[in-house]
């Protein structure tokens, strides 16, 4: 049976294409059908003054994997590579509960903000959060994205950046609004103990190093979640 996996690439990819994402794709074998699911990708000013949030980039993607996967007539994986991880988590969270229409058998990522506590105290730098789908992911260890220390301030930076946005005034009083209910006001787990060299080498390795894009493809990470996605039935 072919099992088609939609794939939400991410931040500036969004019609598919980075090297995570082929790498991910070349693994496949004859059994999973690839498909790009095209969606803005954007994050605020660090893409584009003009540009809108990641959080509506997200929410335009989970749109867009829904009537993708409505349209196919095979079972269907949903998953993405950093930002489009958020994409298919949104879709599997928000709209797939109340689609049973659609046949999802799992949600499939690699270098997932959202990915859950491994090793001991490192994850995503975003919140976990529970699917109604098995996840299948794959991290590279020192992703600043998919494996950061729990105790690094720099995990507010998630809250801090999902609803940036300057390209109108009611984007940006958003923004601000959100910056008070989200980080004023809402706990983070590292205040208790900080680590500030965690976040420097996260940092650091976002910036300079390639734990979250050229590793997944060079040290065989995307074709190990090749293996696992072509185990989903």
């Amino acid at each position: 049976m072919i099992v088609e996996l939609f794939w939400a690439d991410g931040t500036w990819a969004g019609n598919g294409g980075s090297v995570a994402s082929e790498a991910l794709r070349r693994s496949l074998n004859h059994s999973v059908k690839f498909t790009y699911v095209k969606y803005p990708a954007m994050f605020g000013p660090a893409t584009g003054v003009q540009h809108m949030s990641a959080a509506e980039s997200i929410a335009a993607g989970a749109q867009a994997m829904a009537r993708a996967v409505e349209a196919s007539p095979h079972p269907a994986i949903v998953g993405g590579y950093s930002q489009g991880c958020q994409v298919a988590y949104k879709f599997a969270r928000e709209i797939l509960p109340h689609r049973d229409d659609l046949e999802v058998w799992a949600v499939a990522a690699l270098g997932n903000p959202h990915e859950p506590t491994h090793r001991v105290g490192r994850g995503g730098i975003a919140e976990r959060l529970t699917l109604p789908r098995p996840l299948v992911s794959v991290w590279a260890p020192g992703d600043p994205i998919a494996d950061l220390h729990e105790d690094a301030p720099l995990r507010s930076a998630w809250d801090f950046a999902e609803f940036m946005s300057v390209r109108d005034f009611p984007s940006a009083l958003r923004w601000v609004n959100r910056l008070v209910d989200e980080v004023a006001d809402g706990p983070q787990d590292w205040w208790a103990n900080p680590d500030i060299r965690a976040s420097i080498n996260a940092a650091n390795a976002y910036l300079f190093g390639t734990q979250h894009t050229t590793d997944y493809a060079r040290h065989g990470h995307a074709t190990r979640l090749a293996r696992k996605i072509e185990r989903v039935r």
